[in-house]
């Protein structure tokens, strides 16, 4: 796809900045996404959606993770026995750390008090911050009676990229097992 093409696809400026594009990308990934939108034209949209953003996050200098791409689930050692783990904020931030101490890295770059919609890689799992809406207090502002949770995101058998809720403290025992694993 174009560069040109990619920014009327998502409905912005060419000259607009990473925060304006990863926007437009969620807001119509969001709308056009086929677990929750069933239009005949839905899963086109969303496909062409996502090529956009990565064609143009690309041309920026920024990696995207790849949607396609499986690997399996096993610590790889970088030089000097360390482990690499990835943050996407506004950036992505590749962080490379002994085993000794990866859980403890991994706490003070990815952790709750961080903005909804960081992501972090650890081995080939994604895991992401989001906010949920407390079903308890209904009648309160949007703004208010939210919690941040952490999701994971998953391919299915048929190849589509779904999500679940996943309580920290299984984020955290999946993070010393990863860790353990590779010194063993």
């Amino acid at each position: 796809m174009e560069l040109e093409n990619c920014y009327r696809v998502l409905g912005i400026r060419s000259d607009a900045d990473f925060s304006e594009v990863k926007s437009a990308f969620r807001r119509l990934a969001l709308q056009y996404h086929p677990d929750r939108n069933k239009g005949a034209e839905a899963e086109a949209k969303f496909n062409a959606i996502t090529e956009a953003y990565s064609t143009i996050m690309i041309s920026q200098g920024y990696q995207v993770r790849p949607r396609a791409i499986e690997m399996k689930d096993v610590p790889v050692e970088q030089p000097g026995g360390k482990l690499p783990f990835t943050v996407f904020a506004d950036r992505e931030i590749v962080h490379n750390v002994s085993p000794r101490v990866y859980e403890s890295e991994v706490r003070k770059f990815f952790n709750p008090r961080l903005a909804a919609g960081t992501s972090c890689k650890i081995g080939s799992r994604w895991f992401e911050i989001d906010v949920e809406a407390q079903d308890k207090i209904p009648l309160i502002s949007k703004h208010l009676g939210k919690r941040k949770i952490l999701i994971e995101w998953y391919k299915t058998a048929e190849g589509i990229d779904k999500w679940k809720p996943i309580p920290w403290d299984d984020f955290w025992a999946y993070i010393r097992r990863y860790s353990s694993s590779a010194t063993t």
